[in-house]
C-alpha cells in the first residue's frame, strides 16, 4: 500500500490508541493494520460465512 495522510477525529483516535495499547502496537500501525484489512476485503474472495467472527453477516438470507 502506498505511505499517505489520514485524518482521525479526536474521538475516534482514542478509540484507536486504546485499541493499539491492547495489542502491543503504536496507534499509527494499528491504523495501518486496519486498512490493509480493509482494502483485503475487498477482493471478493472473502470468507465463507461458517467462518466469520461472531456478529458479522454475509449479507445472504440463508439461515
Amino acid at each position: 500500500m502506498d505511505d499517505g495522510t489520514v485524518s482521525v477525529p479526536d474521538e475516534q483516535y482514542e478509540r484507536l490508541a486504546a485499541l493499539a495499547a491492547a495489542r502491543g502496537v503504536s496507534p499509527e500501525t494499528q491504523l495501518a493494520r486496519l486498512i490493509d484489512d480493509a482494502y483485503a476485503g475487498l477482493d471478493g474472495d472473502g470468507d465463507v460465512p461458517e467462518s466469520l467472527p461472531l456478529g458479522v453477516c454475509d449479507d445472504s438470507d440463508e439461515e
